[in-house]
């Protein structure tokens, strides 16, 4: 099933929940799917065969290709153990110049589609072993070609999607003329080119060879590649080329000022009611860059040390990469780009690190607070995120808190009269040895810790994970990536090795390259494999190679800004709660997943945190995925006499029984609840030693149970809560949860997946949000009291219809009395 179109407003809810007291405490052989239909499966893919054909045929004359298709492309769907190789293999039939293109796995219905190049002279193949399944045996008494035949479960006509490689949610438009890396036959890079310039393509002059395929840099929109696609043969493969910067780092700087320069031309000036900035606390800033200039006006260029300067230097430009990355994502994108770019967010600059040397360790924490209160004094009404990528081993002991992650805390989390506040921190870089890249990379992640202030339980901790695994630089023949597609990145720090009560960190992971080995005592940081950025040095370079988890926590920044420029009512906490709330583990991350027992899921927890999110996912619903956002605030504690105990739970109601249960029979439905608040923290070594000390509350959310009342709903947590954590409270029908009470309770962000059919969705319309202890309870004094303060929360809910294109959001606003808004 393809990605939903993405048009629709989440629903906000207005109002609080439902105060509820709380009133308690060899030779591979391909695996053969036996059939008893062996004549109506014949038959029906027979049909489907057919059906795929005319699709081709009925297609309107292309006046660039009047000789018509040369052949066709199929979608395959299979079963069987992962379609396994021998499978595979038996699609293809290499001297009728049949091939298979690519192999993907469809999410929703997890089969495997392979996508097969069928020329014109081989057209009846199919229909023969078909035909031979359905009509012939072996000697043995089988169905001939039952090796093939009984495994395939349907046949379509091919579309480019099919061979395109990657988040089908990164395709531009159809019309947005983008650079692309089509992959052709070997010795069909020719021919590729001639058809090319029939629908006004332009093909670069290098080319990337290998035994079966040919890589070439191609420039134009989605429209004319399909066109291709429908008429030739000759393509295989299809990515974005994202993983080319190492043509514009070898560059010389003229070169390179000439590209800058050029999309500079396009930035647009932000717009004087641009409120949202990206606050960097780093090395400083060249302002003067082409890229920053605009959108980094003199007052917000400041430094905490009067003697150091705003500028960047000391720290081989490390606060100017940020920049560029926080403003533009990866700059490759945008000087690959010809259109205008008007950005949503502003950049605002603090120079926390002397040019030379370091500053005391003790004083970070009030630092990071003073540069934060230094800048907000200049803009008082501005809504602005806090990028930190400044981190530090010292203190670091399996997520106890340290000075600077309790500042970071205290900062944020709105204590006394201060705002709450978004930051957005780097999990810190990873130094691997070269075995460990050799041989088992993730092995030396799992035992590198998350950096300090980066365990601090309000921000949101961004580690690095990678898609980029094109090496092209014909230098480095012989090299490879250490980091597969899709996986963590070699510099990326977890927390694996962390205790239980400590936070998830980090909770997304975002783009930070990869690192290449060559087999023997070498690693490097190719630009291939790297982002591209915005170099400090003007007189020596304008654009330069970036990576780890910096640059994930600058492309995380810039996320949160975006948001928030597009929700300007939406608090930190709700924002934090979208992202976190958007985030899915890649394929690839799936495939670490070795079984379904509690530790492997809680490693990959801790290594991944939530996955990687995705904007328009955070932005927008889909009719058959619909998002809905509570902000409310509950008073956790309150005191009785001498003592304090629990006070309110708040019961949130969803009409889910507003939606046909017809339309969705049989198929399954997934619902998120992602819960974001800010804890106050307590800076003592008990509250560094236990959860329940350091955060002065907590909250959980519990789904109701398919077969329980509110009342008895209400009573069961309250029931099996424990006063200090709350951790043995279990949800009713606990094997429809990913990952279940006991491992998504840690920090102050807690989301999960739930997954089931209608008809026993319906039966749990009702979240609680609930609190457990904290030192707030526990502490007398405070103006106002500290029992008597509100805890502000995010509640975040979603439902997605995974296998059907029903619209199920329509039903849910009209019950909610919202009125459904598309976007343009």
């Amino acid at each position: 099933m393809t990605e939903p179109r993405r048009d629709l407003n989440h629903l906000y809810l207005e109002g609080p929940g439902q105060a509820t007291r709380y009133e308690v405490q060899g030779n591979v052989r391909a695996h053969i799917t036996p059939r008893d239909d062996r004549a109506a499966h014949a038959a029906a893919l027979a049909g489907q065969l057919a059906l795929a054909r005319q699709a081709l045929s009925g297609l309107p004359r292309d006046p660039a290709f009047p000789e018509g298709p040369q052949g066709q492309y199929l979608d395959f769907e299979l079963t069987g153990r992962d379609a396994d190789k021998a499978l595979l293999q038996r699609l293809e039939g290499r001297q009728q110049g049949i091939e298979v293109a690519s192999v993907r796995r469809d999410p929703a219905t997890n089969r495997v589609i392979a996508t097969v190049v069928v020329p014109e002279t081989a057209a009846g193949t199919y229909d023969r072993r078909i035909h031979e399944y359905a009509s012939q045996d072996t000697p043995g008494g089988q169905p001939k070609r039952a090796s093939l035949v009984t495994n395939i479960e349907g046949i379509r006509h091919a579309a480019l999607r099919s061979i395109f490689v990657g988040d089908a949610a990164s395709l531009p438009g159809p019309g947005a003329a983008v650079w692309w890396e089509v992959w052709v036959r070997q010795g069909a890079a020719e021919e590729f080119r001639q058809v090319a310039r029939r629908v006004e393509l332009t093909v670069a002059e290098e080319s990337l060879s290998f035994p079966d395929r040919e890589v070439l840099l191609v420039h134009g929109s989605f429209d004319a590649l399909s066109r291709i696609f429908l008429h030739t043969v000759v393509m295989a493969e299809l990515r974005l080329s994202r993983d080319t910067p190492d043509v514009f780092v070898r560059m010389n700087n003229a070169e390179q000022a000439q590209w800058v320069d050029e999309a500079a031309t396009r930035l647009l000036p932000p717009d004087a009611s641009v409120q949202t900035a990206v606050l960097l606390l780093d090395s400083g800033v060249t302002r003067p860059h082409p890229l920053i200039a605009t959108h980094l006006h003199p007052n917000d260029w400041q430094t905490w040390h009067p003697h150091w300067g705003p500028d960047d230097s000391g720290w081989d430009g490390h606060g100017t990469a940020m920049s560029g990355l926080i403003l533009h994502g990866d700059v490759l994108a945008f000087l690959l780009s010809s259109a205008a770019a008007r950005l949503s967010h502003r950049l605002e600059s603090v120079k926390i690190l002397p040019p030379a040397g370091h500053n005391p360790h003790h004083l970070y924490g009030r630092i990071t607070q003073d540069a934060v209160r230094q800048m907000e004094g200049t803009n008082p009404e501005r809504q602005r995120v806090i990028c930190l990528a400044v981190t530090a081993t010292f203190d670091v002991n399996r997520g106890r808190p340290t000075a600077w992650s309790a500042a970071l805390d205290q900062l944020t989390s709105g204590g006394g009269d201060e705002p709450q506040r978004l930051a957005v921190v780097a999990a810190g870089n990873n130094t691997p040895a070269v075995p460990d890249l050799l041989s088992d990379y993730l092995g030396s992640a799992d035992t590198a810790q998350v950096h300090s202030p980066a365990q601090a339980w309000n921000v949101l901790t961004v580690g690095a994970y990678t898609d980029k695994t094109n090496l092209l630089d014909p230098r480095y023949t012989g090299w490879w990536p250490v980091a597969p597609g899709g996986d963590l990145s070699p510099t990326s720090s977890t927390s694996v090795l962390w205790q239980e009560q400590w936070p998830i960190k980090p909770e997304i992971v975002m783009e930070g390259g990869n690192l290449i080995v060559n087999g023997g005592t070498f690693d490097a940081k190719h630009p291939d494999v790297r982002l591209l950025t915005a170099d400090f040095d003007l007189t020596t370079g304008h654009l330069r190679d970036f990576g780890d988890t910096s640059a994930a926590s600058a492309l995380g920044a810039r996320m949160a800004a975006q948001l928030a420029a597009e929700f300007p009512h939406y608090w930190p906490e709700t924002i934090r709660a979208l992202m976190v709330h958007s985030a899915e583990w890649t394929p690839a991350m799936q495939a670490r997943l070795a079984g379904s027992r509690r530790l492997d899921v809680r490693n990959l927890l801790r290594r991944y945190g939530y996955g990687v999110p995705q904007l328009e996912r955070a932005r927008r619903s889909a009719r058959n995925d619909l998002t809905l956002v509570v902000q409310d605030a509950l008073r956790p504690f309150e005191a009785v006499g001498s003592r304090t105990r629990m006070n309110e739970m708040h019961l949130h109601r969803f009409p889910w029984s507003a939606i046909d249960t017809a339309a969705l029979e049989g198929l399954d439905l997934e619902m998120r609840v992602t819960l974001s608040y800010f804890v106050e923290p307590n800076p003592s070594e008990r509250g560094y030693a236990q959860r329940f000390r350091y955060a002065s509350h907590g909250l959980r959310f519990a789904v109701k149970g398919p077969l329980e009342t509110e009342a008895d709903f209400k009573a069961r947590i309250q029931r099996e809560s424990l006063p200090n954590e709350g951790s043995s409270i279990r949800d009713a029908g606990n094997d429809h949860w990913a990952f279940g009470p006991r491992l998504r309770t840690s920090g102050s962000i807690h989301s999960d997946r739930w997954r089931g059919d209608i008809t026993t969705l319906q039966a749990c319309e009702a979240v609680l949000v609930y609190p457990v202890s904290g030192w707030w309870r526990e502490k007398r004094g405070g103006t106002p009291p500290y029992v008597d303060r509100d805890a502000r929360y995010a509640l975040i809910v979603s439902l997605r219809a995974v296998e059907a294109d029903v619209d199920i959001y329509t039903p849910i606003a009209t019950a909610l009395s919202i009125p459904v808004e598309t976007t343009v």
